[in-house]
């Protein structure tokens, strides 16, 4: 497997560097000066700040856990703060002014360098870049921040006691910000580098969620052309660089750098010590560790993905038993079922996923409603909900390996490039340019086009096919971090989290109903037996209770930053006066 992995640590970085300043014995006697003399210590300190920065998968789902994505932590008797009414705003702490310094030392004497004009113009590119992003994280978290722009002197401490800028004027300048970087950077190279298309991208994805609700009270449609023109502008470009939606979305993940590919971390194991753990969302069958069944799929998830005909699962009306029949293809890659087919390396040709309970000892007056074992290993550890995750899960590590997995993580992939812009497209008019969209997304998913080739999407007007496309991001991106976001910037987390039936999330108690001695536990097709199952609706631990929607689309600052800075203001959703609006 070949890849070009970007490091965590600028030290390693150095060691695995080869000029000449990188030669010296003692490597904290490199002075500051080689990063403006020598190209590979540039590059090195660029990278080290790419390596923090960069995605990668949660294996542990935060932003699956506090959403209707996924069912709960494993064996928790309570719900996350975001969920059971407790949250405050000492919880969500992104404020990262360290690694901001250093990318404005960077950008403040990299024109003076002497090395190649090219690998200058390339590494500025990616800072500015990174930057933005930077910038970006802590905005829609909180709104408006402390725009610092120059890195000022180490001792200064006053210098950065400065008031919190407006969130337009934030907006403005992470635009300016990859704008720039736009121009720098060079086209994509496939190598994991950040480029002129995920710039474009990520600015599409900065300026939807800029004109989405949460900013956006007053439906301001200058903002929604501004996204429509970014979304557009990022399509044509990766189109005529050859990008667009991978063919076989089962192999979407395990076929590296395909065409979808437009920002990326990568993984290898163990000749980089790059990989990462599997362990949290394998089974502990498989896992053998206490930290199984993580990103565990609701039913609400389960019950979101269309059927073969484009039609959606009405649960009110079909029978549980054979939900898992005629869905679309990102079902079966994305949810791990009972029966479901080996997709871990100690499961393939020996069996398939069972997750049922069963009677072990024979007794139907022990255990619950007779059954005390699950299928999945351990009546304490199975999956909540009754499913495990199978998408961007490693195919070829076991319980010996598990910690080396290298699915690379697709940060921005083309299907979220084409869904912003028909988001975009639907908010300023260009309705049928939205529906196009929705139609090559579920046609790659399988869908059948059926008479009307309209791959079962029965949404015309403006308002119908806005929710079309909320439907469609929930099952196309499931467990690729977007949901978190998504409910937020729509301004729908609160009434979502608690519109759900009895305000919990739900799973399936599937139980076994033959002789134990009977019961599969191979490669036995489950549609075969399928009579031999019963099937009920389970819940989550407690009800959802949602603090009002403010709270959610603004967090409040925490009070150690507060603490750090006398001239910051805290949200007027949290009890302060600074107004993220503006």
């Amino acid at each position: 497997m070949n890849k070009i992995i970007l490091l965590g640590s600028f030290l390693l970085l150095l060691v695995i560097t080869s000029c000449d300043p990188l030669d010296k014995e003692n490597l904290e006697s490199i002075s500051p000066n080689d990063i403006w003399t020598n190209a590979a210590v540039a590059e090195a300190y660029v990278n080290d700040i790419h390596a923090s920065l960069m995605p990668g998968l949660e294996v542990w789902g935060f932003e699956s856990i506090n959403t209707d994505e996924a069912m709960g932590p494993r064996n928790s008797t309570s719900l996350p703060s975001y969920l059971d009414g407790t949250l405050t705003a000492d919880a969500v702490e992104n404020y990262a002014y360290t690694i901001m310094r250093q990318m404005n030392i960077f950008l403040e004497n990299i024109e003076e360098a002497t090395f190649e004009e090219d690998v200058k113009t390339r590494l500025k590119g990616e800072i500015l870049f990174w930057r933005g992003w930077l910038y970006f994280g802590m905005v829609k978290l909180y709104g408006g921040v402390p725009l610092v722009l120059k890195p000022g002197p180490a001792n200064d401490v006053e210098a950065i006691f400065i008031p919190r800028n407006s969130t337009s004027e934030c907006y403005s300048q992470i635009m300016k910000d990859l704008d720039e970087a736009i121009q720098l950077l060079g086209d994509p190279q496939g190598n994991g580098r950040v480029d002129k298309g995920a710039a474009m991208a990520f600015k599409g994805r900065v300026a939807l969620f800029q004109a989405s609700p949460i900013f956006n009270r007053s439906n301001n449609s200058q903002l929604w052309q501004a996204a429509y023109d970014a979304t557009k502008a990022a399509m044509d470009y990766l189109d005529g660089q050859g990008k667009g939606l991978y063919e076989n979305f089962r192999e979407l993940w395990h076929d590296e750098m395909n065409k979808e590919v437009i920002m990326v971390k990568r993984y290898a194991a163990p000749e980089a010590a790059n990989g990462f753990s599997q362990v949290c969302v394998m089974p502990l069958k498989y896992a053998e560790s206490g930290c199984a069944g993580g990103n565990m799929p609701s039913l609400e998830l389960v019950d979101a993905f269309p059927m073969k005909d484009g039609s959606k699962w009405n649960p009110d009306a079909m029978d549980y038993i054979g939900f898992f029949e005629n869905r679309d293809e990102r079902f079966y890659v994305t949810i791990a079922y009972n029966g479901s087919d080996p997709y871990l390396l100690d499961m393939f040709n020996t069996e398939n996923l069972w997750t049922y309970w069963y009677d072990k000892d024979g007794d139907a007056s022990t255990g619950i409603n007779g059954k005390e074992v699950r299928a999945d290993f351990a009546e304490n550890f199975e999956s909540r909900s009754g499913f495990y995750t199978k998408k961007m899960v490693d195919r070829t590590v076991n319980a010996i390996n598990k910690t080396e997995g290298e699915v690379d993580w697709i940060e921005i992939r083309y299907a979220e490039v084409i869904m912003n812009f028909a988001e975009a497209a639907n908010e300023t008019g260009n309705t049928s340019e939205a529906l196009e969209v929705l139609k090559k997304i579920r046609e790659r998913a399988g869908i059948i086009p059926g008479t009307s080739n309209n791959f079962g999407i029965t949404a015309t007007s403006q308002e119908e096919v806005r929710q079309a496309i909320k439907d469609e991001r929930f099952v196309e991106f499931a467990f690729e971090r977007k949901r978190f976001d998504d409910l937020r910037r729509w301004r729908e987390y609160k009434s979502t989290m608690e519109g759900l039936k009895d305000s919990k999330r739900h799973g399936l108690r599937i139980e076994w109903l033959g002789a134990t001695a009977d019961r599969p536990v191979g490669l036995e097709d489950v549609a075969t037996i399928i009579n031999q199952f019963s099937v009920s609706v389970i819940e989550d631990v407690q009800p959802i209770t949602m603090l009002e929607e403010d709270k959610y689309s603004y967090f409040g600052l925490p009070q150690s930053i507060l603490e750090r800075n006398s001239k910051l203001e805290q949200n007027n959703t949290w009890d302060g006066t600074f107004d993220p609006l503006q």
